[in-house]
């Protein structure tokens, strides 16, 4: 058996031990992280390249939407899951056009989004008590 490499060794042990809000902004960043390649690929006119930059982007926002439970989260809910279709639908229009301007526009609404999620991470270890930690997740992506 290949023997894993340390950075990926690390990566995997960090998702395992990640909270929900961790994992979201894990997938914010690569979603941002993806889109950024596209540009560059499609500037260098690989096209292909742009292509699978711009399907793992989508494949995050899949995911978001996928895991987002918006009958618990209600108003802020059903606006997220609004959001996370748009976002997939211009991910999509972006690609078959390779435009530049519609991937600059989903990575500011996902900065954004990071941003919020960001916020609620650091608002919830200010509240935390004494002693209390958060609930960690063990997924494997």
């Amino acid at each position: 058996m290949p023997q894993q490499s340390p950075y990926k060794a690390y990566q995997h042990i960090e998702v395992q031990t990640a909270d929900q809000r961790q994992l979201i902004l894990m997938l914010y960043d690569g979603a941002i992280r993806f889109l950024k390649k596209a540009v560059i690929k499609i500037d260098a006119r690989d096209y292909e390249s742009a292509h699978n930059y711009l399907v793992r982007s989508r494949d995050v926002i899949s995911e978001l939407l996928a895991t987002l439970k918006p009958e618990k989260g209600g108003e802020i809910g059903e606006n997220l899951k609004r959001i996370y279709v748009y976002l997939f639908n211009r991910l999509v229009e972006a690609n078959l056009l390779k435009d530049p301007k519609i991937i600059a526009e989903v990575i500011r609404i996902l900065g954004t989004l990071r941003e919020g999620w960001a916020g609620t991470k650091a608002n919830a270890a200010h509240h935390a008590g004494p002693g209390e930690t958060s609930q960690k997740v063990n997924v494997k992506l």
